[in-house]
């Protein structure tokens, strides 16, 4: 009868697994061809680091040591670079992995969930409503509108596979913990090194998730134990704080407080205004994951900062909830575990992008991992509502929210079918943003629409006359699209006067000057190039391909000694680059150091990824270097 039983069982699991990716797919089945957008492009279409042309041990050791944008993140870049050897740029490709993933953390969640209400007192509970409650939460999960920014938006495939490693992690460990306590400690520890090892390619994915160890003590002392302080042992609370503690360290250097507060040198707020404004994003998030309505959702928010407790009262009053949701839940932890258990999943996963650390304000894919915990314990604490409990009834609501959700994930998908829709959608949201205005504005001309597009942004221009980002947009469009250079010129004057006197904003404007030096170069005005080149590097000394382009252009004007000067310090902070090697050891021979330029150039030779600099740099040691290859 039991082997019966069991068979039913696995026939249950593998048919629910079977209908959690099908719902998937058919909730992003829209979003097989949106286009690549923001972070993609710097991450993935303009990253030269992950185009290789075939599997290796020189190809992926190349990208996986390469200076990417997020240096930590290197299993995300190792799959943007096997997604790019098999598809180039087509998107199709890209979208199926990224679902794919979000497919199997579903998968893993329904697991983690079965594991955790077939454990001591949840199992005496819940034991006997284990597999629907574990199911449907993960379902609820799957397809809840707010996991869209993390699925469909391309390069968060780092929250992805963070969290896909976070969610085998917490698998292998409650596995673990039950083999320890039936007695068996070999497969006990065997499943913990391999959890380990787990959280590790998580943390190569993205650093967030740095804090699974206090997620697991959590889901220990809450959920599992019930509160109960004594049967926690001290010494795993320890090696976890200092585990993540040193994580932190090695992440952000030997004085992360230095490195925290010159973060906010670049943003428009404070740490403290951060942190009260947080207050209310959090807020935010959970009244999105309960009311997801479409248009709700957002991808480039305009939130208001609080720039104080009462401005806007708001603050004040999210600042109280939280405390009171502190206390409530501390008071009730034994009698009702399962909400303090929800309210400390939720805050600690949103430790390391919701504090202190000066990150964008608000983005829905931070909800990835905290929604976790809100979808199981929202499951149970409504199961246990007496009129609720009837099998019927669950499934008729479970139906009702996942159609819901369902729907509303399908139709704020159809928003990402294009860049002109994308913003079209987003500005209908925020009607005063300039930001969202600008980009609708630039998207409108690249897909031809040069007369809506040009309007938008001759009017932008007389409202924001000194805006260097709207300046250089309306300098690209009369540039590049109605090819009126002699128009374009009292733009880029104008653009000249405000940069020389330093009225612009080192970071924000960073990409549009850079932009404009990168044009500027093209066209052989390196005086023009160098103009700006030197004003960023002021702020952006860390910048290799800064210092590169200076280089170049010394180069150009053969000024060979300053030319060394630039790629040795674009050598400095990328010295695997084959291009910087070699226009450095080109630099170093036209200057007289004959034996040090050659041997950059034999290096760039090897390089088996960047054809072309290790091509020139082959050429160069045939002509310069006694016939070395």
């Amino acid at each position: 009868m039991s082997k019966k039983i069991n068979m039913l069982l696995r026939i249950r699991h593998i048919l629910l697994s079977f209908l959690l990716i099908s719902a998937v797919f058919a909730a992003y089945s829209c979003t097989w061809q949106t286009p690549f957008f923001f972070d993609d492009d710097g991450n993935i279409v303009h990253n030269d680091y992950i185009r290789i042309e075939k599997i290796s041990y020189d190809t992926l050791s190349y990208v996986w040591n390469a200076p990417h944008l997020n240096k930590n993140r290197k299993i995300a870049y190792l799959s943007f670079a096997l997604n790019y050897l098999w598809g180039g740029y087509d998107v199709f490709g890209y979208h199926l992995v990224n679902i794919i993933i979000h497919s199997f953390c579903g998968l893993l969640i329904a697991l983690f969930f079965s594991q955790t209400l077939n454990t001591g007192w949840l199992k005496e509970r819940y034991g006997a409503s284990a597999f629907g409650l574990s199911w449907g939460a993960a379902l609820i999960w799957a397809i809840h509108p707010i996991q869209i920014n993390a699925v469909t938006y391309i390069v968060q495939r780092m929250t992805g596979l963070s969290v896909l490693f976070s969610l085998l992690t917490m698998t292998l460990w409650m596995a673990g913990r039950k083999s320890w306590h039936d007695g068996r400690r070999y497969p006990a520890a065997l499943c913990w090194i391999f959890g380990i090892m787990a959280w590790i390619a998580g943390l190569l994915s993205k650093e967030n998730i740095v804090v699974i160890p206090l997620l697991i003590l959590a889901h220990d002392f809450f959920l599992l134990k019930r509160g109960e302080f004594f049967k926690l042992k001290w010494q795993w609370t320890a090696v976890s704080g200092i585990v993540v503690i040193i994580l932190i360290f090695l992440y952000m250097g030997a004085a992360p407080w230095k490195s925290i507060l010159a973060g906010y040198a670049k943003r428009d707020f404070t740490l403290s205004e951060r942190l009260l404004t947080q207050t209310r994003v959090l807020w935010h998030y959970i009244s999105l994951f309960y009311i997801p309505i479409a248009d709700r959702f957002s991808i480039l928010y305009e939130y208001p900062v609080s720039r104080g407790l009462f401005l806007p009262v708001s603050t004040a009053t999210s600042l109280v909830a939280w405390i009171g949701v502190g206390i409530v839940s501390w008071l009730y932890r034994k009698q009702q575990p399962i909400f303090i258990w929800m309210s400390a999943w939720f805050l600690i996963a949103h430790l390391v992008e919701s504090t202190i650390i000066p990150l964008e304000i608000i983005f829905e894919h931070r909800m990835y991992l905290p929604s976790i915990g809100l979808a199981l314990g929202s499951v149970l604490l409504i199961s246990e509502v007496s009129y609720i409990r009837q099998p019927a009834f669950q499934g008729m609501l479970l139906c009702s929210v996942l159609i819901i959700s369902g729907a509303a994930t399908y139709t704020r998908n159809m928003d990402f079918k294009d860049e002109v829709t994308l913003y079209r959608a987003e500005l209908a949201k925020y009607p005063d943003s300039q930001k969202i205005r600008m980009n609708l504005a630039l998207a409108l001309n690249d897909a031809g629409s040069i007369a809506e597009g040009g309007k938008i942004l001759e009017d932008m221009v007389k409202k924001h006359p000194d805006d260097i980002f709207i300046l250089h947009s309306r300098y690209d469009f009369l540039i590049r699209i109605q090819h009126d250079a002699q128009g374009a010129e009292p733009v880029y004057r104008h653009i000249a006067e405000l940069v020389e006197q330093d009225k612009y904003h080192p970071y924000k404007d960073v990409i549009s000057l850079q932009m404009l030096a990168d044009f500027f170069f093209r066209q052989g005005h390196y005086e023009r190039t160098l103009f700006f080149v030197k004003k960023l590097l002021k702020t952006h000394r860390h910048r290799a391909t800064l210092w590169f382009l200076e280089g170049l252009c010394y180069a150009k004007l053969e000024n060979w000694s300053r030319a060394k000067q630039s790629f040795e310090a674009a050598w400095k902070i990328s010295s695997s680059d084959a291009s910087v090697l070699y226009w450095y050891g080109i630099s170093l021979i036209n200057i007289g150091e004959h034996d040090k330029g050659c041997n950059l150039l034999e290096k760039a030779s090897h390089n088996t990824i960047e054809h072309l600099p290790a091509q020139l740099s082959r050429e160069a040691l045939k002509e310069y270097c006694s016939g070395k290859k």
